[in-house]
């Protein structure tokens, strides 16, 4: 049962582009292969105070309950993303709560990549929707994971590339208190400027984890991510509760420092 509730969860990113640990990373996107691209615009840039520290993002949670009890007992902080459809979200938002751990809202968005866009379901957001369609189906997603404080878009290329939802998506984060994190599935994405032109606390991830739960991938992503915070303030890291990529975070031995509440680094 568990393993057909792991083949459900979603895997919709590109690989890690090969690169020694100590060159520049590229970021990836879903939507963009062959030839991902790195987006220029300044919201991106790094700047304060040079702390070097890691946050970790823990998406697609709410499948696996043995998962979230794993990821409450790693010796460093995560926050857990809750698809809002999962079977366990509610369960999985409030133990994690309980234990200490930020929640977010990992919402389903309309992706432009093909392969995805036949498993989108009601639940995702569309840039179709009229704005009281997309009101209500965002609402009733919060609803389903109690204690979050945040939001992370699951998929998305294709929402997080349209003004007037992003427009809409900051409005609802405004009316809830909660803060936005771009999880950049597409280097279209404006997500991150109307975040920070409504004034919404914000920031946009970094790496990627696990694309690939093959040892040597996953080390490779921790690699690149070890080389983002060496040189920046911070790294914002994306995984998902695969065994694989839970097993690979147990075995990290990282001052537990080195590892910060997303909500510390929001801009």
């Amino acid at each position: 049962m568990e393993a057909a509730q792991d083949d459900a969860i979603a895997k919709v990113i590109a690989p890690i582009v090969d690169a020694q640990p100590d060159d520049t990373f590229t970021l990836t996107f879903e939507d963009e292969l062959p030839e991902p691209t790195t987006p220029t615009n300044n919201v991106n840039d790094k700047s304060g105070t040079q702390r070097h520290v890691l946050s970790l993002i823990i998406d697609d949670v709410g499948y696996n309950m043995q998962a979230v009890r794993r990821l409450i007992a790693l010796p460093y902080t995560v926050a857990v993303s809750v698809l809002p459809d999962s079977p366990h979200a509610k369960e999985a938002a409030q133990m994690a709560y309980q234990h200490g751990l930020p929640v977010m809202l990992h919402m389903p968005m309309e992706t432009t990549n093909p392969k995805y866009q036949k498993k989108m379901e009601a639940f995702y957001l569309h840039t179709t929707m009229s704005k009281s369609v997309f009101t209500q189906v965002f609402e009733d997603a919060l609803a389903k994971v109690p204690h979050a404080s945040g939001v992370n878009n699951h998929m998305g290329s294709a929402l997080t590339a349209d003004t007037k939802s992003m427009q809409w998506l900051m409005e609802l984060c405004q009316k809830h208190g909660l803060f936005f994190i771009d999880s950049r599935t597409s280097a279209k994405s404006v997500a991150a400027n109307i975040a920070q032109d409504a004034h919404i606390p914000w920031n946009a991830r970094d790496i990627f984890l696990d694309n690939s739960v093959q040892e040597k991938d996953l080390q490779h992503a921790w690699d690149s991510a070890m080389s983002c915070i060496k040189r920046n303030d911070y790294c914002i890291m994306l995984a998902h509760p695969h065994p694989e990529s839970i097993t690979f975070l147990e075995q990290q031995t990282l001052n537990p420092q080195t590892f910060v509440n997303i909500q510390s680094i929001l801009r």
